[in-house]
């Protein structure tokens, strides 16, 4: 039942994450999230993104049953066109999943996480993100002709596709300059406000930082 061999490992109460934290996440990031039943150790959950829909298994630690080991996802897809050629090639750009067909001529995406170190709101956020991504990928490999431009309204913007062109410098070190003025953010318009060290506010009754109204940047000129 294990995504990654660890269940029914025995362990301690303390290890593991809340599943009320799971829970709570994951009805801030969806909304509706319905129980679906427990199975063999399982806490299984509906969840409905958009139009996909998908089940969340919590794994929970057989000592303490609040806690959970491992956080598993699964997507069932039904009556795509689909080969194993295609689907060779879609593992590879999968992100925290494997694609797989079933004996039922289905396939099915499953992906997981083993419950590491102390819970973690955003670092979670990641995780559903990661999920997304494997979901977009699946989807847009199953919508022949499609593109992300298509996808997405900024994309399709002449105006914003106007705007974001970046061509390719002519000197021979240009683009290597390019790489370096971006990576060490020298052409960046805002900077951590000294003041306040980007929090916004000071002082023990945390007050705002008049030296960058609250903000937690300043703005500084452009090279």
């Amino acid at each position: 039942m294990s995504f990654f061999g660890k269940f029914g490992l025995g362990l301690r109460a303390s290890e593991g994450w809340p599943k009320s934290r799971i829970l709570a996440a994951l009805r801030r990031r969806y909304g509706a999230v319905e129980d679906i039943g427990d199975e063999n150790g399982l806490s299984l959950y509906g969840v409905a993104d958009g139009d996909i829909s998908f089940a969340v298994a919590l794994i929970l630690s057989d000592v303490a049953r609040d806690r959970v080991v491992e956080v598993g996802f699964l997507a069932r897809f039904t009556g795509f066109a689909i080969n194993a050629t295609w689907l060779e090639a879609l593992n590879r750009n999968l992100h925290i999943s494997v694609a797989a067909f079933h004996a039922d001529g289905d396939l099915y995406l499953i992906g997981g996480i083993t419950a590491a170190g102390e819970f973690n709101d955003g670092s979670f956020a990641l995780v559903l993100e990661a999920w997304k991504r494997d979901l977009l990928v699946i989807l847009h490999a199953m919508s022949p002709g499609s593109s992300y431009l298509e996808a997405f309204p900024v994309a399709r913007s002449e105006a914003a596709r106007r705007f974001a062109r970046n061509r390719a410098p002519k000197s021979q070190d240009g683009a290597r300059d390019l790489f370096a003025d971006f990576a060490a953010g020298a052409h960046r318009m805002t900077s951590l406000c000294p003041s306040c060290g980007g929090r916004g506010r000071i002082g023990i009754i945390a007050r705002a930082c008049e030296d960058c109204d609250g903000v937690g940047f300043q703005s500084r000129p452009r090279r």
